[in-house]
């Protein structure tokens, strides 16, 4: 598989079933994951939340460690993020290769995708709007 570090929510999809040992984290806030809707089979790891609602780094690379323990190499670890629409999973795209991670890309249209004309997510593009497997709590 040749690496890609922005992807669309299909190629993202294909990569996670080509490849069964990536983690696939959704960055948005619990919140969100909660009343929005995730994707299938990822997992939560907010890159801010509340209540002071600013990135912490140190905390977010931790849990990815954390979430990956027990794999050979997790370093090596093909891993992939989500947010809303790109922005925070790019911003903790950046923080994971600062520490050493090799293989981290992102759904650069993210969980909503962009906003139309009218300010609105959900109408161009996105994980839902392509018909990527999600679910809502």
């Amino acid at each position: 598989m040749t690496y890609r570090r922005n992807l669309l929510p299909k190629q993202a999809l294909q990569r996670l079933e080509d490849n069964p040992q990536a983690l696939f984290v959704d960055v948005r806030s619990e919140a969100e994951y909660r009343f929005v809707g995730y994707p299938e089979n990822s997992a939560l790891i907010p890159w801010m939340d509340e209540p002071d609602w600013e990135p912490n780094p140190e905390k977010f690379s931790e849990a990815v460690r954390n979430e990956l323990e027990g794999c050979e190499d997790i370093y090596e670890t093909e891993i992939i993020l989500i947010c809303r629409s790109g922005y925070r999973s790019n911003d903790a795209l950046k923080c994971l290769e600062s520490e050493g991670f090799k293989s981290v890309s992102h759904v650069a249209s993210g969980f909503e995708g962009d906003l139309d004309e009218d300010d609105q997510r959900g109408n161009l593009n996105g994980w839902r709007h392509d018909g990527m497997p999600w679910s809502q709590s």
